[in-house]
């Protein structure tokens, strides 16, 4: 590379954990050199995220659909929930492309580096980062710290998922007004369950379009759900759309996972999936990362090391575990514990405590709505079925 021997940091990946830790690290002022490495197998032309925030996030400006109500239903009940102070958030691909690169341009330091990352090699000067150019020849660049999405030999791999949401995704259009583009379906458990724990996600863009998506606890090992009948019945019974269209289809699987991730080694700091930043009870990710990046940005800032910057709270590991072993052995437990939740807590406790941002008065008066002691005992019972 020109210019100096060893670059400040090279991020490897560029999907929304590379692009969000590039945007914060630029904002906070922080390397003269900083490469991002990206082989381009991800197109972010195909991509999006979603996230709840108030508004304060470095990359909110960014999103493209922003809800300030979400709708929750089962069976025989329905519910609007008002998100305030948050908003529900949706950011494409490139919008979020483009938002990095207006946030980084006034460093020119920062580069897109197009290729392959193959190996990791850690030793007293830093981080050699070997990868593959676009022609398929061998590069290397040195850095100071490597912030890793991707996992090349690293010496410790991301565990494999404790449980995945299977998920199909359908583009409607339909004839006449058939969604209400001032809210977000979060989880409708109107749909069969006989796959496991199911839910019906709607994200309108207007009030003829929307993505309506079908998710499912799974195991690791089961094998692919048939979603599209029951997004059949649901379009048909549960919105009853009438005439419609179906443009595209989204499918997918999100693995989830329980214990540790994978562990900083020196220089090298996993981000990302490989941080941990996937929430094992729902999946979400992007605005995990965005705190994460936040606090790496902050301790590079303060020459603080950042691999300790991604604070796991070992209690919402144990719920998130519980509620992933009870999906499993006993779907419909599981479902009336969300259905709970939902019904009986206001938005802001909700998404506090899913973005594991309560405090302990609102613990308590969130698990005081809750069936700990059904769900406790479901706990236990599923625990002595689990395979060993």
């Amino acid at each position: 590379m020109p210019g100096r021997a060893t670059v400040d940091a090279v991020i490897v990946g560029g999907g929304a954990a590379g692009l969000s830790l590039a945007a914060h690290l630029a904002t906070a002022g922080w390397g003269d050199d900083v490469l991002l490495l990206d082989d381009g197998a991800q197109p972010l032309e195909d991509r999006s995220w979603a996230w709840w925030s108030v508004g304060d996030g470095l990359l909110d400006g960014a999103a493209s659909t922003v809800l300030g109500a979400a709708d929750v239903a089962g069976e025989g009940w329905s519910r609007r929930l008002d998100l305030d102070p948050y908003a529900y958030r949706v950011v494409t691909g490139p919008d979020l492309a483009a938002e990095v690169t207006r946030l980084v341009s006034p460093r020119p330091g920062y580069r897109r580096l197009r290729g392959t990352a193959r190996s990791l090699a850690v030793d007293d000067a830093g981080v050699q980062v070997a990868y593959e150019d676009p022609d398929g020849r061998a590069r290397a660049v040195r850095a100071r710290w490597v912030l890793d999405s991707v996992g090349p030999g690293a010496a410790a791999t991301v565990p494999d998922p404790d449980a995945r949401l299977d998920l199909l995704g359908l583009h409607v259009e339909t004839d006449r007004d058939a969604f209400d583009p001032g809210a977000v379906s979060l989880m409708d458990f109107r749909t069969g369950q006989e796959d496991g724990l199911a839910f019906v996600y709607v994200l309108p863009t207007s009030a003829r379009t929307a993505l309506v998506e079908r998710t499912v606890y799974a195991a690791p090992e089961a094998p692919a759900i048939p979603h599209d009948p029951h997004l059949s019945a649901y379009l048909r019974d549960v919105l009853r759309v009438g005439g419609h269209r179906i443009v595209a289809r989204e499918e997918g699987t999100i693995p989830l996972r329980v214990r540790p991730p994978a562990a900083p080694e020196g220089p090298v700091v996993p981000i990302g999936a490989r941080a941990g930043m996937i929430k094992a009870g729902t999946g979400y990710a992007f605005g995990r990362i965005q705190r994460h990046s936040a606090a790496i940005a902050a301790a590079l800032a303060a020459g603080r090391y950042p691999g300790r910057a991604a604070v796991h709270r070992r209690w919402a590991r144990t719920q998130d575990a519980a509620l992933l072993r009870v999906a499993r052995a006993d779907p419909a437990e599981a479902r009336a514990f969300l259905e709970t939740l939902l019904r009986r807590n206001p938005a802001p406790r909700i998404l506090a405590f899913l973005d594991e941002d309560l405090p302990p008065r609102e613990h308590l008066r969130l698990y005081a709505t809750l069936p700990l002691l059904r769900f406790g005992l479901a706990c236990a019972s599923a625990s002595s079925r689990r395979p060993r």
